[in-house]
């Protein structure tokens, strides 16, 4: 914090993130598992996982193709609903009472009228913040709202290390 600026309590951590499946990625799927179990020690973090969607390779009469070792040959795993958790998480939040600031982490642009509506309901100071990578664009929230922009802290790569979780799930 800035000299002068009141100190911020950490209160809630919202983490909203896809769960792949016990069928197509054990593997992950159990790591997920115990990353949320690991987190949510701490009582403040709470972990919605959300299951991956899996578009399948399908052969002529729809059955999904096998590869020689019989597993499914997947063409694409996506997060699906995580952002609308994520936008309801800002809104909900930033409608209590006893919060005076909320913080959005995500580069998500569908989150931004989320951001507005958290702010028109609320007094609640709603900030983002991002990775600053000098090499790679990184897209930065912003509010409809052109003359109440939001401030966004932006990280850099000694704060971007620290953020890792070093665990081997």
């Amino acid at each position: 914090m800035r000299p002068g600026y009141a100190r911020a309590i950490l209160q809630d951590v919202w983490v909203y993130r896809g769960l792949p499946s016990s069928e197509y990625d054990p593997h992950d799927n159990a790591r997920s598992l115990a990353q949320r179990y690991h987190w949510e020690r701490d009582r403040r973090v709470h972990v919605t996982l959300r299951p991956l969607r899996y578009r399948l390779e399908r052969d002529a009469t729809g059955r999904p193709l096998r590869d020689v070792n019989e597993n499914v040959t997947i063409t694409e795993k996506r997060e699906k609903g995580v952002d609308v958790l994520c936008a309801l998480a800002m809104v909900r939040e930033a409608a209590r009472p006893d919060i005076d600031l909320a913080i959005l982490a995500s580069h998500d642009s569908d989150l931004e009228p989320a951001i507005d509506e958290a702010r028109e309901l609320s007094t609640t100071k709603i900030e983002t913040f991002r990775w600053n990578s000098p090499d790679d664009f990184v897209y930065q929230l912003r509010s409809g709202d052109k003359s109440r922009p939001i401030w966004c802290t932006k990280l850099d790569e000694r704060a971007f290390r620290a953020s890792w979780d070093p665990t081997p799930y």
